[in-house]
């Protein structure tokens, strides 16, 4: 990673003409992920995903098969579906005008539909949205073009297949976090442990000195570690996860006792242990507000130990989580500083520049240090 290694200017984070460069050149050409296939098994059962201003559906069909549609009915732009997951049971019907689609998208009903003259029903089917499944995760872009799913994680395949997370199911709820932060912000703490010593003390008593950090390529990432003895500073939660915590028998033994976390372009991160993983994804709102969306997946798996071991998981990365949410909004507040301009990084934060290399590459006017008065062109009239 070549160039200096100064981080993103601060007008970066709280200007309202680079973050509809963002929606555009990030957002809605990247991969988002929605879930996991478990979580729509049943026909008519769907996830609902909201990005920004656009909204999407994934849902299963009567043939069985998964297809994602932009979630808006063809006649007057009624919004479809509410809630973050549901079931319909036969067709999906716009509770505005009462137009009717199966679930495979294809509007069969629409009421007085003599009086729409020249009107082709086949012609006003739901949209759909591109839609992947990689290792049973389901992922949607809303614009086209650009390498597929399978080609942008190509480096996690290997080290995510030993957790078999095909056939894991939902553990635990599904969780919105918001957070006064740009996403930006979110994304970078969530990239680095040059902080872990000073912010979490929980995290580095578990890791010692086993922390490590390898860029994978594609825009991904690993850091993480070892997990150690428990010391004289464990806390409570701490100590018993690391007694309690039971073999694995599909993991590699290097597996057993490792906190993994692999993130990729932009905005998502993969939270990997030994009893569940689950995935962490920051989501923007406008220029200093983002939210946290997140849900774990796991195994049935009824051993006592196994079960307390997930549960004080969950324990420990709730207080993380909370020192994390301080950590950002903290720094949010410091970018409005004028005592602030640019900061520099360590080569500890070698993901952070890899993440910041790659936003100016598609926004090149976050290269300057001062916003400029128009940006480019071509987004001129959007501005």
């Amino acid at each position: 990673m070549d160039g200096p290694w100064e981080t993103l200017p601060a007008w970066c984070y709280n200007s309202q003409d680079f973050f509809l460069r963002e929606r555009e050149e990030i957002f809605l050409r990247s991969w988002q992920l929605v879930g996991h296939v478990s979580e729509v098994r049943e026909p008519g059962s769907y996830l609902r995903f909201d990005l920004l201003d656009q909204t999407a559906i994934v849902m299963r069909s009567d043939d069985g098969e998964l297809r994602a549609f932009h979630n808006v009915c063809r006649h007057r732009a009624y919004r479809l579906l509410d809630g973050h997951q549901g079931r319909c049971e036969r067709l999906v019907r716009c509770l505005y005008h009462g137009w009717s689609y199966d679930l495979s998208g294809r509007l069969i009903g629409v009421p007085s539909e003599a009086s729409f003259e020249g009107f082709d029903r086949s012609q006003f089917g739901l949209k759909p949205v591109e839609m992947e499944i990689f290792l049973g995760l389901i992922f949607i872009r809303f614009l086209s073009g650009g390498p597929s799913v399978a080609e942008e994680l190509a480096p996690l395949r290997e080290p995510l297949s030993h957790y078999r997370i095909e056939q894991m199911t939902p553990f635990g709820v599904h969780s919105i976090t918001p957070i006064s932060a740009d996403w930006k912000v979110a994304v970078e703490n969530n990239s680095e442990a040059y902080h872990v010593p000073i912010g979490h003390p929980g995290l580095q008593r578990l890791y010692g000195t086993t922390y490590s950090l390898e860029i994978l390529g594609n825009g991904t990432s690993r850091g993480g570690g070892q997990l150690c003895e428990p010391g004289a500073k464990s806390s409570w939660s701490e100590r018993h996860y690391l007694k309690l915590l039971p073999k694995v028998n599909h993991l590699p033994e290097e597996r057993q006792r490792a906190w993994l976390y692999y993130s990729t372009f932009p905005n998502l991160a993969f939270d990997i242990y030994p009893d569940q993983i689950g995935y962490f994804q920051i989501m923007p709102v406008a220029p200093g507000k983002c939210y946290a969306r997140a849900r774990a997946y796991a195994f049935e798996d009824n051993r006592r130990e196994m079960r307390a071991a997930r549960w004080l998981n969950q324990r420990i990365n709730l207080q993380v989580g909370r020192e994390d949410v301080g950590l950002v909004e903290g720094t949010q507040a410091g970018l409005a500083s004028l005592g602030y301009g640019t900061g520099y990084l360590s080569r500890k934060e070698a993901r952070i520049k890899l993440f910041q290399d790659e936003v100016r590459a598609r926004i090149p006017e976050a290269l300057l240090r001062e916003p400029p008065k128009v940006f480019s062109a071509r987004h001129a009239a959007d501005l």
